[in-house]
């Protein structure tokens, strides 16, 4: 038999349909890859893990790990990566949909590229947009930009390399070197991915893959963005925009207390917390946005 090249981790959690219809497009475009399927339940009730049960018995390369609580994106994967047996691991979200080619294509590009630690395609929306996919590691200077939004302007936008460059950045259209990529789609040599002990376990989600990135290229390997092969990113699916912005406030600080000096984080601190400040009264009472009002007023107090 020949040796397993790709390990495809996939975290489940209340996304039945969403997983299943991944799974179906990764054994419909993997003809030619020697692989297996890792999906992590992360305690679903919505029927999740009977249906993958059910498909795993059928599905001699489909295996599936439940678990009785929901650990998060990083500590889930970390779970499904200690099972992996395969060269390569691809942590691939449950709300994706894989296109023809990429997989091979992701392979072969690790043969030919030795000091890529990490590779991901282009992320596309349904109407076939490019969706944002990575960016550059957060720095006081950029937070600022971030929270003040003046990396919205168009001049600053296309100098300046933001921590979320907008998705008609040229970077996008073109091969690569960022900083961090996108959970969605992930490729690590297993290797590396042992050596560098897996994502950050005191992160739940959001900034997971970012921080994981800063350890990677600290190590001296390339996060590669390529363009040339793409995915389907439905998105949003199993967290809502509330969640997701408090936590990458959170973890933010998180990344900057672990990796940064000390004298930044008060710092950084106070960017959230005028940049908090600013949504609440232009979205939130300016805008009538209740919810807006009531997300970054929780970021105002994650910041303080």
């Amino acid at each position: 038999m020949s040796k397993l090249q790709l390990s495809i981790i996939i975290i489940s959690y209340n996304t039945k349909q969403l997983t299943l219809d991944t799974i179906d497009s990764v054994y419909r475009h993997s003809h030619d890859v020697n692989l297996e399927i890792i999906v992590v339940d992360n305690n679903s009730k919505d029927g999740s893990a009977e249906a993958l049960k059910k498909l795993a018995s059928k599905k001699k390369n489909l295996h599936l790990i439940t678990e009785k609580k929901n650990w998060g994106f990083g500590i889930a994967n970390n779970i499904g990566a200690k099972k992996a047996k395969g060269e390569c691991l691809l942590f691939l979200n449950s709300d994706t949909l894989v296109q023809p080619g990429v997989l091979p294509y992701s392979l072969s590009w690790f043969t030919s590229h030795p000091q890529t630690g990490v590779y991901s395609c282009r992320l596309e929306n349904k109407d076939r947009t490019t969706q944002v996919s990575g960016g550059y590691f957060p720095t006081l200077g950029r937070l600022f930009l971030w929270q003040f939004f003046l990396d919205d302007l168009p001049l600053v936008r296309r100098l300046v390399k933001s921590i979320h460059p907008y998705t008609k950045h040229p970077l996008y259209s073109q091969m690569s070197h960022l900083d961090w990529v996108t959970g969605a789609f992930m490729m690590i040599p297993r290797k590396i991915f042992n050596q560098l002990k897996g994502f950050d376990k005191k992160i739940f989600m959001y900034v997971e893959e970012l921080e994981f990135c800063y350890r990677i290229k600290q190590a001296g390997h390339q996060v590669v963005y390529d363009p040339t092969h793409s995915i389907t990113h439905l998105g949003g699916e199993s967290a809502g925009s509330s969640f997701a912005l408090t936590n990458e406030i959170k973890n933010t600080i998180y990344f900057f207390s672990k990796h940064k000096p000390k004298w930044q984080l008060p710092l950084v601190r106070f960017a959230f917390i005028c940049g908090s400040l600013l949504r609440i009264i232009i979205f939130g009472i300016i805008g009538h946005d209740q919810k807006t009002r009531q997300t970054y007023w929780q970021g105002l107090k994650i910041a303080a």
